[in-house]
């Protein structure tokens, strides 16, 4: 059995019923980032010593016969984005280089209650903005399965260290695809959640829709089991609400004949590669009839974008006023443009933008009462080179800003419904293709389950199977 391929449901077992030792998992990993992360760099530190400390504790209360949690025994790698006590912590900015926080944020303690390993961070962009993993600290995350081009942003880090096995689940983080780009990229599964799903007390508005965090992870029941372990309903985070945790760790079996589905290669409105548009017509050729109802269609989600761009400078103007006015030299041009292009906001573009946000929330309201499901592709271009910081031009037509071209994302960041990537072979380029299977709010558990029951069917197909990267150059 080779560790480091399989997957965290099956690692669980093994663990709890004493084939394989916590201590066993967290070497092979280990040994698998030594191999491959010099070439590829999804982590930006490792704390080996005190995982291993951590791993035996775990071992400890296996042979004691002690309840385990969810995750107990699992290595565990943390985006560079959430705090972790006694671990640098930098956002990915020369601002944090050398940031040791003294706590964990709130969902890092969660998964430490529930038994994770955490032995590493992974790579963001900074302040988590932008699609392609890069900064000023640590340089560039690349692909797995190509080293020329980018691992996706800003959770390329995480997305990067599955597909590379180094490890079995991974958080990320999510405002405009941070989550679902990488995985589509990279091959791999994640779960942008309803907010509130996951509780955030490092919100920079109390009820802000953006800024979420999820699991992502090599299979769907992992995804499930991740979330499982992070979802909780916490006072400290308004936007939190209960939830069944039952339902994420151990999914139900979904008929596809009783889902309604519809499909849509562009959302109506965001450009899309023509290469693209075709790959997922061919895909969706394959598996639709396995759907009760299923039909190309799409929301009115055209001012989606415009409204994006508006929210996501408020929220840069909240959380980056003191890092402009004392280190602007120090910010990427990401972040600058996000704030700076807030400063020329009217209060008529921003009464505008909360008005048609919830105008959003309802046209996928009433979407989601013809529809069980919504699929779209993970990404509108196949993953672009590692220097470019964003991709300026989709078949000739320019893209205003660096996020312009990622508006299938983007919309669906605004209008806060959960999404599920779910990788399905490859692309006309030989690099990963995925879609994004959207539900309607507080649907992220039946999404899970949706996903998974289309996973075992993609299996069974080498053009729709999730693709492995070939990690021998790497290794050598």
């Amino acid at each position: 059995m080779n560790i480091i391929e399989q997957s965290a449901t099956t690692l669980r077992q093994l663990i709890s019923t004493k084939k394989i030792s916590p201590l066993e998992v967290l070497d092979a990993c280990i040994d698998q980032i030594k191999r491959t992360d010099p070439e590829i760099n999804a982590f930006t530190v490792t704390c080996v010593d005190e995982a291993r400390a951590d791993a035996k504790r775990v071992e400890a209360q296996i042979m004691a016969g002690e309840d385990l949690g969810l995750l107990a025994g699992l290595p565990l790698a943390i985006k560079d984005m959430s705090l972790t006590k006694g671990m640098r912590t930098t956002f990915g900015s020369l601002i944090y280089e050398n940031h040791i926080p003294d706590h964990d944020d709130l969902v890092v303690e969660f998964l430490r209650e529930e038994g994770a390993v955490i032995y590493g961070k992974t790579n963001t962009t900074e302040f988590g903005a932008g699609n392609n993993t890069t900064n000023a600290v640590f340089g560039p995350t690349v692909n797995p399965f190509d080293h020329a081009r980018t691992s996706g942003g800003s959770s390329g880090g995480a997305a990067a260290a599955l597909a590379g096995n180094m490890v079995p689940i991974a958080t990320g983080s999510d405002t405009g695809g941070s989550l679902r780009v990488p995985a589509t990229f990279c091959g791999v599964m994640s779960l942008k959640p309803t907010p509130g799903l996951i509780p955030f007390e490092r919100r920079i508005y109390p009820f802000w829709p953006f800024q979420l965090q999820g699991a992502m992870a090599r299979t769907i029941d992992d995804v499930g089991l991740l979330t499982a372990a992070m979802a909780r309903d916490h006072s400290i985070d308004p936007m939190s609400y209960p939830r069944d945790i039952s339902a994420f760790s151990d999914l139900e079996t979904v008929d596809l004949k009783s889902i309604r589905v519809a499909f849509t290669p562009d959302l109506g409105f965001a450009p899309t590669s023509k290469m693209i548009r075709r790959v997922f017509d061919e895909r969706i050729s394959k598996f639709q009839s396995l759907f009760g109802k299923a039909e190309v269609d799409h929301p009115d989600l055209t001012t989606a974008a415009r409204v994006n761009w508006v929210l996501r400078g408020l929220q840069y103007l909240g959380s980056q006023k003191d890092h402009f006015a004392e280190h602007k030299e120090k910010l990427s041009p990401n972040v600058r443009v996000n704030y700076e292009q807030a400063l020329d906001l009217t209060t008529e573009d921003i009464a505008w933008a909360f008005q048609e946000h919830g105008n959003l929330h309802r046209e996928m309201e009433r979407f989601f009462s013809d529809y069980d499901v919504l699929i779209c592709p993970g990404a509108t271009v196949s993953p672009f080179p590692k220097e470019d910081h964003f991709v300026a031009n989709i078949d000739g037509e320019e893209q205003a800003t660096y996020v312009a071209w990622a508006g299938l994302t983007n919309a669906l960041s605004t209008t806060g419904n959960p999404v599920v990537c779910l990788p399905c072979g490859k692309d006309d380029e030989g690099m990963p293709f995925g879609f994004q299977i959207v539900g309607p709010r507080r649907s992220d558990a039946k999404m899970l389950a949706i996903a998974k029951a289309l996973e075992r069917v993609f299996a069974d197909d080498p053009e729709l199977s999730r693709p492995i990267a070939s990690l021998t150059e790497s290794e050598e």
